[in-house]
């Protein structure tokens, strides 16, 4: 049976502390991006599994050939964040998180198919690993 992994998309400074989080905790994961430059960095600094896809391309979301434990996407634009948590959603019946500073993207998230919204003023989110 093949492993689960999580997967992290939207990076920013929280995004980057929860990677270290889960390496940390050597937990499967995978990063999710739109730009080749930021796959790019991001191989660069060890991260080797990266996923590409055209945020603005449906038709480029073909399904990961992992199983999808868990997803948590970092918010860096509303737009971009909408558009991950439609992607991952036609993906994966597991729970969604996204992780936001702004009160009101709720409901739009909740209407996209986002599990849990987290709402956060520091970016720390590791706690949400602490039963993995």
């Amino acid at each position: 049976m093949e492993e689960e992994q999580i997967i992290v998309a939207g990076l920013n400074e929280a995004s980057q502390s929860f990677i270290r989080a889960l390496q940390f905790r050597q937990l499967k994961f995978v990063v999710l991006t739109n730009s080749k430059q930021e796959a790019k960095q991001l191989r660069k600094h060890g991260i080797t599994d990266v996923v590409f896809i055209n945020s603005n391309d449906r038709n480029s979301w073909v399904p990961p050939v992992f199983r999808v434990r868990e997803v948590f996407i970092f918010e860096s634009s509303l737009a971009l964040s909408c558009r991950f948590v439609q992607c991952c959603r036609s993906w994966t019946s597991e729970p969604i998180y996204v992780i936001t500073q702004q009160w009101n993207p709720r409901a739009i998230y909740k209407g996209l198919g986002a599990s849990h919204i987290v709402f956060t003023q520091t970016g720390e989110v590791s706690f949400l690993l602490n039963n993995k």
